[in-house]
């Protein structure tokens, strides 16, 4: 007949007996497992011993089912089964112990009489604690008190966020914004995150809200006609790296962690395609040239013919040339240069990549940039475009815009259709240095952009203003490159024959 026990042995190599409570018996002794550590390592010891103490359980079980015990309290529990399985199953056992020559120590149990059944179980009441209790033995004693509790240890828990209603949390957001933002970009935001007070209510807590639902307000409004685009922008401002969540976990009114509002709307492949198809289109040489001949040039003001030439050979975004200072021209290793930089008043970039240093092409300076710019500083102007408002609601560019789509409706009439303005100056300068072979790197420093991979982000030098300027080791041109075959000495007659009109001098000086 099979014996039913169970020995598992530890790392220690020690073994324990396990045994299961029947399930009909767990109830009754609040318990499901009784363990009992047998001290040995040897094992026909330790089966042995776990045979003795099946037997003793057997016992117990075997009586609790015939006297249909429906519940035992625990003091009931151990006095019964600490009657029915007794240490008599122990009788055989005697301790015997010898020592190794490497410290190893041995032991083994022979009961030959009573008095070593007495000797046993005193020797096992007095075992520490560690060697593991007997639940025959626990049955056996009455319920001790409970051992004191142990001393906490202390813990710094991550504190809670704070409660806070979405109607408060969209003024707070708000405020945060309102010195560092463009009027125009803060009213954008404004709109975005009232949408989203708007669909879950103002006294909606702010902490309740998932990623789930956020899911629902994306879907909410595109099922109201919202385009892929505009869902971007709504996400960018409410779930982007510097959005309305970001600021939220960062304020302690949202848990750390994932942006229940991002990753949400993404452009389709075919989407993608399209946005490339109806997004701005460089110029080719044909519409440069119409666009800056004597004629056409000599239409506009003098300060919109320095922004026009700034964009088409900086590749300049309008609003980093709008709000540029007269010290944001200078030399730098005996190179004319033009800075793009945040520390000004009012000065702002789009990224971190967008603060760059631009050498200026030699064109600019035969048609007189440098002189311009100090005749500027020597009537006390400190902004490149002193007429420009720097807090303008869009911003300082937004008459570079204007002024030069006024101009593409002038001068390109005749023009194939596509979306042209001030932005095409810039795609116009990418496009052209990339096909006079300037390299990625060096063309992303130019034009301001980040390129993600770590290669470049992490590992990747700065170049030179020499290199950006004149190319870099044989293998790549620099901004010298572009030629766009313009009438220089033209230009020049007209930049240096028409002064600013009196008008707008004293407009720029109020």
């Amino acid at each position: 007949m099979r014996i039913p026990h169970h020995l598992v042995r530890s790392a220690s190599g020690l073994w324990s007996f396990r045994q299961r409570v029947p399930t009909d018996l767990q109830p009754v002794l609040a318990r499901r497992i009784l363990k009992r550590t047998l001290r040995t390592t040897v094992l026909p010891e330790a089966k042995f011993r776990a045979a003795a103490l099946a037997a003793g359980y057997a016992r117990a079980f075997a009586v609790l089912r015939e006297r249909q015990v429906a519940k035992l309290t625990k003091s009931e529990a151990e006095a019964l089964i600490s009657r029915l399985s007794g240490a008599d199953n122990l009788r055989e056992l005697t301790l015997q112990r010898s020592f190794g020559a490497d410290g190893s120590v041995t032991e083994h149990w022979q009961i030959d009489n009573e008095a070593d059944v007495h000797l046993f179980q005193q020797i096992e009441r007095r075992k520490p604690p560690q060697a593991g209790p007997d639940p025959l033995a626990e049955l056996a004693t009455p319920p001790s008190p409970p051992p004191p509790a142990p001393r906490r240890r202390l813990t710094f828990d991550k504190p809670a966020v704070t409660s806070i209603r979405l109607e408060e949390a969209r003024d707070a957001w708000l405020a945060s914004l309102k010195g560092s933002s463009l009027p125009k970009t803060w009213t954008i935001k404004k709109t975005a995150i009232e949408s989203l007070v708007r669909f879950f209510g103002e006294k909606a807590q702010l902490g309740t809200l998932g990623r789930t639902d956020l899911a629902r307000w994306y879907q909410h409004m595109r099922e109201d006609g919202a385009s892929t685009p505009t869902l971007t922008n709504k996400q960018s401002y409410i779930g982007g790296k510097t959005g309305f969540f970001a600021w939220a976990m960062n304020s302690g009114y949202y848990p750390q962690g994932d942006n229940p509002a991002s990753g949400h709307v993404t452009y389709s492949i075919r989407e993608k395609r399209n946005r490339r198809k109806l997004g701005f289109k460089a110029f080719d040489a044909h519409q440069v040239g119409v666009l800056f001949s004597p004629v056409a040039f000599d239409t506009l003001s003098p300060p919109a013919r320095w922004a026009a030439l700034l964009g088409l050979y900086t590749g300049a975004r309008a609003s980093e040339v709008g709000q540029l200072l007269t010290s944001d021209i200078f030399r730098k290793d005996g190179v004319l240069c033009l800075q793009i930089s945040d520390e000004g008043e009012h000065q702002k970039v789009k990224t971190e990549g967008s603060l760059r240093t631009l050498p200026l092409h030699p064109d600019l300076l035969e048609l007189g940039i440098e002189e311009w710019v100090e005749a500027l500083r020597t009537s006390g102007a400190e902004r490149l475009f002193p007429h420009a408002k720097a807090d303008a609601k869009n911003g300082a560019g937004n008459w570079i815009t204007k002024f030069f789509s006024r101009h593409i409706e002038t001068y390109g009439k005749a023009w194939p259709l596509g979306k042209r303005g001030y932005h095409s100056l810039r795609k116009t300068f990418i496009q052209t240095l990339q096909g006079a072979g300037v390299v990625s790197e060096l063309r992303a420093q130019l034009a301001g952009h980040e390129l993600d991979d770590e290669h470049h982000g992490v590992y990747s030098r700065q170049f030179s203003v020499l290199e950006k300027l004149d190319g870099v080791g044989g293998y790549s041109p620099g901004i010298r490159s572009l030629n766009y075959g313009l009438s220089l000495g033209s230009l020049r007659s007209l930049l240096d024959g028409q002064p600013e009109p009196k008008r707008r001098r004293k407009k720029a000086d109020r």
